[in-house]
């Protein structure tokens, strides 16, 4: 075959080579965009979500709050009402050891 025949063919075949080269890479950067754009979303989505969980745990941790402040108030108040109801019960026991020496210093006397 001649030189320019032989030419032809190799620019003939190399061009086509170059037109499936740049598909090939068109197609994987497509992929790749594609890709990515999907991570993109999922991020989104995934962002929202955390953000929805973190509200919810923050509601919650709240209520919890208040719960634990009501039963530190509620158990206060007993506290105070057991020191109150201590303090009767010493009073009491301090006035029937009293009555108690009134009575045994009677029946000292009566026995006399």
């Amino acid at each position: 075959m001649h030189r320019c025949a032989i030419d032809f063919i190799a620019r003939h075949w190399w061009r086509r080579l170059e037109v499936w080269l740049i598909s090939v890479l068109l197609v994987a950067g497509c992929l790749m965009l594609g890709f990515q754009a999907g991570q993109w979303s999922a991020n989104a989505e995934h962002t929202q979500q955390l953000a929805e969980v973190r509200d919810a745990y923050d509601a919650a941790m709240g209520k919890r709050d208040r719960r634990l402040d009501r039963l530190a108030e509620t158990t206060t108040q007993a506290a105070d009402k057991v020191e109150t109801a201590a303090s009767i019960a010493s009073q009491a026991a301090h006035a029937v050891s009293r009555a108690a020496d009134k009575a045994d210093e009677v029946l000292c006397q009566a026995n006399q």
